[in-house]
């Protein structure tokens, strides 16, 4: 009976979260399921983005672009600076957005205000990227838009009306399997 309530809620996104029978947990739907390889493709496009920003930055162009603003004792410092905000940025936002995937697909809801979060502040970096930068590295800030295209993309699905009940049904479960084991 329960994988018939699923059902229906995955074909009638309106039909409300219904109760789940403590043992079976309820079925995840397809926007939750999308939403976590998107947010995964994300995850994936900021670590490739990584050697993007390598690359770019050591490029003559790049680097005489930085000698004529900066001087040329400026020019490994900045490089330096640059690879390392790479770095940096790319795995720590990786990193939170491969949780938020997973702490979603799980049945988790608070994971998804975070995401909110983590959207506007990628997206404001991809703004500076592309304008507010004072020499820019468009390799890098056309992944970085791709990465938040896709994060808003996730971050709309798993707002929608299946993913909501999807992740109401899932704390009403986890509270009735904690009442059991109680």
């Amino acid at each position: 009976m329960t994988e018939k309530i699923a059902q229906d809620a995955n074909q009638n996104p309106y039909a409300g979260a219904q109760p789940v029978a403590p043992g079976n947990a309820p079925a995840r739907p397809k926007t939750v399921e999308m939403a976590f390889w998107l947010l995964l493709a994300a995850a994936a496009l900021v670590l490739i983005r990584i050697p993007v920003g390598i690359m770019a930055v050591n490029k003559d162009d790049h680097k005489s672009e930085i000698e004529s603003f900066l001087g040329p004792d400026n020019v490994p410092i900045w490089i330096r600076n640059e690879i390392s905000d790479y770095v940096w940025a790319g795995v720590i936002t990786a990193v939170i957005l491969a949780a938020i995937a997973l702490l979603s697909r799980m049945g988790l809801g608070w994971p998804r205000i975070v995401l909110i979060v983590v959207a506007v502040l990628t997206a404001l970096n991809a703004r500076v990227q592309f304008f507010a930068s004072v020499i820019p590295v468009y390799e890098t800030a056309w992944v970085t838009l791709i990465s938040v295209l896709l994060t808003l993309a996730a971050t709309v699905l798993l707002f929608l009306t299946p993913s909501n009940h999807y992740f109401k049904s899932m704390g009403q479960y986890r509270k009735g399997k904690k009442a059991v084991q109680a």
